[in-house]
């Protein structure tokens, strides 16, 4: 029996206690982790020990965090092993997945990001074949897994601890790690280098970990210095005498809003030529009706928060720092945010919007309906026959599927937002299985590279027949219609040599964004637009429009009502085009990193009624959307408010403590979200024949979903 004790007790040849190898391996590991995450974001090893030289401040801090937070897992494990993987894997993902990330579209990985962690496979599917994760990236992950394979030869100490002295030291360890992140010499050199800056400066500073923790402790939205209940009162009152008295129109035209997946004109590329026009029937149209450039809050991605901001006129430049347009989490925001689908709504239209993919992205499942959507529409939900082209729908069935419902839409005019899929990334020479329509020739790209170019002009093409076909049904309409047409963003299809197609045709200077000027920011995020109408009227629309400014010109070419809100967001677009990180242009199409030192009390004054509306107490929110909101916790079934005609007073008078500010003879449209029931989750007919409109989409109050 002691032979056979002796035996076990014996050391495996890969169980080592050694402390002079365990001891400095528990040291080397946390420094291990931020170089190894500064090399996959530089993707160069002497470029992160510069990084290292250049910023010790924030290269000590985070390896004390890194380091007790090791000793903290080691502690309660007693596995040096398990202490590594727990510290190492997800400080390396992270830097993975932000690297990643600034190669497809130029911005870091943003705290926002991190709320769509449960998309990860759909938005992995999005990635180009081409794309690569860089030599950084696999030089990083090999010498993790070796660190990692030498912490499993040492996992465990020479001497085990008694239970209560390894809590009692991780919990001094769990101690140091928080005064640490809390320290006020922590907390300076944190702010002083995050304040002011987006997250890519961020990075730069601090490094990719660093940077994501300031960015945490940034994202508490500061309340604007004039924000009073007092000052947003006379704030309404000012924009309630500036607002044009508009009554309802007698003529109330149906309004399509087509945003088209990574359109642009191609024939803007230098150094290429096309066997024919791939985009023929924009620039036909383009002769006769209004077309020119549409601003893009984004580049390369992010359809989401093009289309929220167009929706809503809100600039994603006033949220909290972890936050984008689609992952506002203050209580009741989407029901309290202005929207012109709610103002169409309020104007007796159908709502509805189509979008040829899934409700997997941007949570539209949730914000859509709370927006004013009575009928959402996904790829599941078509009444029409689909066909693919490429990887995704063909944006020839999305244009049937746009008819089907314009045809099913009744009586009444109707506001319909469509959405395509086929044109979006990834783009290869295989993607589909039908040669191009347009033969591309250049002499700057081969084999592979030009496979991709050739694919996204053939969903270019594609795109622009799909507007042909919609604006020649249109056309045979005898109902006043608007057609809107523009792409989100530019596509970035990536060479996977850090090369882009712009900079290897010469469309760009470098695939670095944060190397662009202004000047080549603005034309980076620039896309293209068309307004068509079929009836006699005469639209006043300015060359260059934006995703800010979008909407309440939409709103303005129907000639109807608008709340106070559009209004103001008319006297911003008199002084401004767009405004996000790095990139501000101004009306007049001038662009600038910063915002001109003349325009930056409308700026904040847009800002401070943003706050109000979201964040803040909603002193305007109802006059200005005419939502009446509560910032309260919702009940399970909250009251549903039926708006007032326009112009009309109510019969119930508010409580004196909650009635808005007197104002001007007239007041606002109530903007309330009519109830929705998204196609999905429509319950099957009871009877009637196939293309039928089917009432439930408008449900009685008793019937309502919330």
């Amino acid at each position: 029996m002691t032979a056979q004790n002796t035996g076990e007790k014996k050391q495996k040849w890969y169980r080592r206690t050694e402390p002079f190898v365990r001891g400095p391996l528990i040291a080397f590991l946390p420094f291990a982790t931020l170089f190894l995450s500064q090399l996959v974001m530089l993707q160069s090893a002497p470029e992160a020990w510069v990084w290292f030289v250049d910023r010790p401040g924030a290269t000590i801090v985070t390896y004390l965090v890194l380091l007790f937070a090791l000793l903290l897992v080691e502690r309660l494990s007693t596995s040096l092993f398990l202490a590594g993987l727990v510290t190492m894997a997800p400080c390396l993902v992270l830097a993975i997945a932000s690297y990643l990330k600034l190669t497809a579209n130029g911005v870091p990985l943003l705290l926002s990001d991190l709320t769509m962690m449960g998309q990860a496979a759909e938005i992995t599917g999005f990635l180009s074949p081409e794309m690569g994760i860089g030599s950084g990236t696999v030089l990083a992950i090999f010498l993790a897994a070796a660190l990692l394979i030498l912490a499993f030869f040492w996992t465990r100490p020479l001497h085990k601890l008694l239970w209560w002295k390894r809590l009692l030291t991780a919990a001094a360890m769990g101690g140091a790690l928080a005064l640490t992140l809390t320290l006020p010499v922590t907390g300076a050199m944190l702010d002083e280098a995050a304040a002011g800056v987006n997250q890519a400066t961020r990075n730069e500073r601090l490094g990719v970990l660093a940077g994501m923790y300031a960015a945490a402790r940034q994202n508490a939205m500061t309340e604007p210095g004039e924000y009073t209940e007092d000052n947003m009162n006379r704030i309404v009152l000012q924009i309630s005498s500036n607002a044009p008295r508009v009554s309802t129109p007698e003529t109330r035209p149906n309004v399509i809003l087509l945003m088209s997946e990574s359109f642009f004109d191609p024939t803007r590329l230098p150094n290429v030529t096309y066997s024919t026009d791939p985009v023929s029937n924009y620039h036909s149209l383009g002769e006769t009706f209004p077309a020119g450039s549409f601003q893009s809050n984004t580049y390369a991605g992010g359809t989401g928060n093009v289309e929220m901001e167009v929706l809503t006129g809100v600039s994603s430049h006033f949220l909290e720092e972890d936050e984008v347009l689609t992952t506002i989490s203050s209580e009741g925001a989407y029901d309290r945010i202005p929207s012109i689908v709610k103002a169409f709504a309020n104007q007796g239209y159908r709502t509805t919007y189509v979008h040829s993919h899934t409700n997997a992205l941007y949570s539209r499942t949730e914000h859509l309906p709370a927006l004013g959507f009575e009928t959402v529409v996904y790829r599941d939900d078509f009444k029409t026959e689909t066909a693919n082209a490429g990887y995704y729908v063909s944006d020839d069935s999305w244009a049937d599927e746009i008819i089907a419902r314009f045809e099913d839409k009744g009586e009444e005019p109707i506001f319909l937002f469509g959405l395509s899929m086929e044109n979006h990334q990834p783009y290869a020479g295989n993607k589909f299985s039908e040669p191009s329509p347009v033969e591309v020739t250049t002499e700057l790209l081969e084999g592979e590279h030009l496979g991709m170019f050739d694919s996204l002009v053939h969903g270019l093409y594609d795109a622009d027949q799909s507007l042909g076909k919609l604006v020649d049904y249109f056309a045979s309409v005898d109902e006043p219609t608007i057609l809107v047409f523009f792409g989100d963003h530019l596509p970035r299809p990536s060479f996977g040599d850090g090369d882009t197609l712009y900079d290897r045709l010469g469309y760009s200077t470098s695939a670095d964004t944060l190397t662009w000027s202004p000047e080549e920011l603005k034309y980076m995020l620039s896309t293209d637009y068309l307004v068509w109408y079929n009836y006699n009227v005469d639209f006043e629309v300015p060359e260059e429009l934006s995703a800010t400014g979008l909407g309440t010109q939409i709103l303005n070419w129907a000639g109807l009502p608008k709340p106070l809100y559009f209004s103001w967001i008319d006297t911003v677009m008199e002084h401004m085009l767009i405004y996000r990180d790095r990139l501000f242009v101004a009306a007049d199409g001038t662009p600038s990193h910063e915002i001109p030192e003349e325009l930056s009390g409308i700026m904040k004054r847009y800002e401070t009624i943003v706050y109000d509306i979201l964040y803040g107490e909603s002193y305007s929110t109802e006059a200005l959307t005419g939502s009446r909101v509560r910032k309260t916790v919702k009940e399970s079934m909250p009251e549903v408010i039926t708006p007032p005609a326009f112009g009309e007073p109510e019969d119930e008078e508010l409580p004196e403590s909650e009635s808005p500010e007197p104002g001007p003879a007239s007041t606002p449209p109530s903007s309330t979200s009519p109830a929705v029931r998204p196609e999905s989750h429509r319950e099957p007919e009871e009877s009637g024949a196939p293309g039928e409109r089917h009432e439930e989409h408008r449900p009685s109050p008793e019937d309502q979903e919330v």
